[in-house]
């Protein structure tokens, strides 16, 4: 630990001398920047699924930024720090003053300002090209418009072998190498967007170059006309607040306090991703202006366990087919799914109703655990609901209502606006009945996923002073009427955070950061008869955070961080974790850029882990939960040496100080080091 924190000192010391160059930092840096404020706050145990394809939408988004000048409400309302009423203001702007000429000029439009310019610069553009127009339908240049075509190829492995690769598959090991890859092919324009994507994860075979254990692929039209969006093969939903569908990334609780329960739906979303679950196969259809109408159907195979010959548990997440337990269940139910929505676009805002009905070939089984009681069973299951967004003078509200098959029920209702000239408020109330089984629904609330068995009330605040300090601070209150994952019982708890964020100057910023959450939890006792008691307590996890980001010159960009973490189980001591880190962006060349980090972390055990998030190949996700005593090291290269061709390299290690056996099962490495590499290219013309 002591040699680390030498190395740490001595990049503080050393970095500053080296300087020169006049480059700035990228659009990918910003959104870089973005990301690692949004998705550190994430736990990787309940949302990594979601945090990899809100990594790969925010930096697609980026790729592809959305034009000011031709975008309608809901390509506007897709832009991280847009709502209804922002994106109304531009729509008003260019129609009654003038087109864009610069994103800049986003801060004259009624309601943006500085900090919500900077948020969304990475995802919009004034645009350029040819303006098009539907009657040249027929024109190649039309379906050309700004078209780029991309070819990903990456690979990814674990150097150390793993126990799962040492056993043989019959006695339970994995069947397939170690080695991660995954290729990606696509056609992107202003109105065609054609891709394959296809994986191979850690453990799964690779039977044949073309036969991939996942492969994804869509051909859609988007924006032509009134035919918004017309897609065949896979695709994402995501509509109102998410209470009756919404597959893919969703924001969640962090430090963007006023943006974070209202859900903008996207709607119909090209499927690019190399998540294996979380998408719908078949067809999709968007029609209309003002009022549209959204039509889909979907039929696909899914993995389950298997309960008996006709019966089985509700389909994971994960994909994974590395081991004979998970071949047997390999694609074992079939799923449809059908359904619409209209949207109708007022003066005032947006009313729209969504509904589905989903069919199984077998029937779905819930767990026994009491926890599970108000599970869906069965073969077939509907929801329907109504969104809604409204502007009433400076304040948006926002909510949605929805019912599913059985009856129950779950709202959500909200408001934001500006209170006096510096300050912005968010008020929502949310309230998802026990039996509220909307299987395909991803709400806001405390848990992610499907929203059910939960009420609460957040409120955030957000205030400028001056122009270089912003202050952000949420509360969210909340209880579960009925047992919860893990308990027996009602529980109930709280969530707040507070952050300070100064600028200094314009190479200069720093914030610091406070976060805890306070909630019920089971513990389990042994009385003075040697039984077994489960009783009800309290448990906590608290952050504080430090975080210095000093740009030395146009070529050297440097970050520092610490965190401490408090966390006590019900039952339990309290117990502390902490985790330095120094972080160093070098612009080498024009084309050569390199990001490295170095990290010290010291935690009591797994439950004051410490996450740090980190730059990594683009569209992977890179969140590290860090626990017990140890040093962890990164580098990624970043180079361009054509205007075509880009290629990526990360080399990690992690070297633990006080054990000898990393991980458990069949992910178990001996050894004190776990270390990982990677390299990828993209071919774009």
């Amino acid at each position: 630990m002591k040699r680390s924190f030498y190395y740490i000192v001595a990049v503080l010391l050393l970095a500053p001398s080296v300087m020169l160059a006049q480059q700035q930092d990228s659009t990918q840096s910003d959104v870089q920047d973005d990301l690692e404020e949004a998705l550190e706050v994430f736990d990787p145990e309940n949302s990594g699924e979601d945090a990899e394809q809100l990594t790969q939408l925010l930096q697609e988004l980026a790729a592809n930024p959305v034009n000011l000048n031709t975008a309608r409400i809901n390509a506007l309302l897709q832009v991280p720090g847009l709502n209804f009423k922002t994106a109304r203001a531009i729509i008003d702007y260019r129609s009654s003053v003038k087109p864009f000429e610069t994103v800049n000029e986003l801060q004259e439009v009624s309601g943006i300002g500085r900090v919500t310019l900077e948020k969304v610069r990475p995802y919009v553009t004034p645009g350029r090209g040819l303006e098009l127009s539907k009657t040249l339908f027929t024109d190649y240049r039309y379906w050309t418009a700004d078209g780029r075509f991309q070819a990903f190829s990456r690979y990814q492995q674990d150097i150390q072998e793993a126990e799962g690769y040492k056993k043989h598959p019959d006695e339970g090991g994995y069947v397939g190498t170690r080695i991660k890859y995954y290729q990606r092919f696509g056609y992107q324009s202003d109105h065609i967007s054609l891709n394959l994507t296809q994986e191979k994860d850690p453990g799964e075979q690779l039977e044949s170059p073309v036969k991939f254990d996942h492969r994804s692929w869509h051909i859609a039209l988007e924006d032509n006309g009134n035919l918004q969006m017309l897609v065949g093969g896979d695709y994402s939903l995501a509509f109102g607040q998410g209470l009756v569908l919404w597959s893919g990334a969703a924001f969640g609780k962090g430090s963007d306090v006023i943006g974070a329960v209202n859900r903008n739906g996207r709607g119909i979303k090209p499927y690019t991703s190399a998540q294996e679950t979380n998408f719908y196969r078949g067809g999709a259809v968007t029609y209309g202006g003002k009022l549209q109408l959204t039509g889909f159907y979907s039929n696909r195979r899914r993995s389950a366990s298997v309960i008996s010959e006709d019966t089985t548990r509700y389909p994971g997440t994960d994909g994974y087919k590395r081991t004979a337990n998970e071949f047997r269940k390999e694609d074992n139910l079939g799923q449809k799914l059908f359904g619409g929505h209209i949207q109708m676009e007022l003066p005032f805002g947006i009313i729209g109703a969504t509904g589905y009905q989903t069919t199984f070939d077998h029937v779905i089984a819930a767990s026994e655990r009491i926890y599970a009681q108000y599970d869906f069973e069965g073969r077939s299951n509907s929801a329907f609901g109504v969104d809604y967004t409204f502007l009433l003078g400076s304040a948006l509200v926002f909510g949605e209502a929805a019912r599913s098959e059985n009856g129950g029920l779950g709202y959500i209702t909200g408001i934001e606006s500006e209170i006096g000239k510096d300050t912005e408020m968010t008020l929502a109330y949310r309230h998802y009945q026990k039996d509220f089984q909307s299987i395909l629904g991803n709400g806001f609330g405390e848990i992610s996923g499907q929203p059910k068995n939960e009420q609460g009330i957040y409120l955030g605040l957000q205030h400028a002073i001056g122009e270089n300090i912003t202050l952000f601070a949420y509360m969210d209150q909340f209880r579960f009427p009925g047992a919860r994952f893990g308990t027996n019982q009602p529980t109930q708890g709280y969530e707040w955070l507070g952050k300070a964020n100064v600028e200094m100057s314009s190479d200069l910023n720093f914030y610091l950061q406070f976060r805890s959450e306070i909630e019920d939890d089971e513990f389990e006792i042994t009385d003075r008869y040697g039984r077994k008691q489960r009783k009800l307590g309290s448990s906590r996890r608290s952050t504080y955070r430090a975080h210095l980001e000093y740009r030395v010159n146009p070529k050297v960009r440097l970050r520092s961080r610490g965190e401490l973490v408090q966390s006590k189980k019900a039952g339990e001591s309290l117990e502390r974790g902490y985790l330095i880190y120094q972080d160093i962006r070098l612009q080498l060349r024009e084309n050569l850029q390199l990001d490295a980090r170095i990290s010290m972390f010291d935690t009591e055990s797994f439950s004051s882990r410490v996450y740090q998030f980190e730059n990594d190949l683009l569209y992977v996700f890179a969140s590290q939960a860090l626990f017990d005593r140890g040093q962890r090291m990164y580098a990624l290269l970043n180079y361009e040496p054509f205007e075509y061709l880009e290629l990526w390299a990360k080399f990690g290690v992690t070297v633990y100080e006080n054990k000898q056996v990393v991980g458990s099962g069949l992910n178990q490495i001996e050894g004190d080091t776990r270390s990982e590499i990677g390299i990828q290219a993209r071919i774009s013309f």
